[in-house]
């Protein structure tokens, strides 16, 4: 049976060597897939405990689920959806959505109204994997209207 050892001291070494680099600098502690393994609760509480305090997930599941661990640091949505209902639940628990369309803008901006909530977001550029994000020149493309959709983005 193979089995993953973390050794605790080592890696409160890594994360002490990682805050020393940043100099002050926010770090952020990826979660996802139930931290690797390791257990999203237990390793979001390790993180926390030695100084990082930004963690990030993929999966609106995972974002709910620190929520309702008492996890209340801040907390990154990794993908970016436009489903009403995940992105209501996002908003309700004070997640930071990653904005990677103008379909996602768009939720997100009628649900913040609906609401009345303020909605912190994280604006996702395709860097050329494909994955998902905006394209280069889909951003150029809105800049000739009136009002353009940088413009439209930025008042979430």
């Amino acid at each position: 049976m193979k089995k993953l050892v973390v050794e605790k001291d080592k890696l409160i070494e890594n994360i002490n060597i990682i805050k020393n680099k940043a100099n002050g600098t926010k770090i952020i502690g990826v979660v996802k897939f139930n931290g690797y393994g390791l257990g999203i609760i237990e390793l979001s509480k390790l993180l926390i405990e030695n100084g990082i305090d930004f963690l990030a997930v993929s999966t609106v599941e995972e974002a709910i689920y620190l929520r309702e661990n008492d996890i209340n640091v801040d907390v990154l949505m990794l993908s970016s959806t436009s489903c009403e209902e995940e992105v209501k639940l996002l908003i309700e628990n004070d997640i930071i959505l990653s904005i990677g369309s103008f379909d996602s803008a768009k939720v997100a901006e009628k649900l913040a109204k609906k609401l009345d909530k303020k909605v912190r977001c994280h604006i996702k550029l395709d860097t050329g994997f494909g994955r998902f994000g905006f394209y280069e020149e889909e951003i150029h493309k809105e800049e000739n209207s009136a009002p353009t959709r940088a413009e439209q983005l930025t008042e979430l």
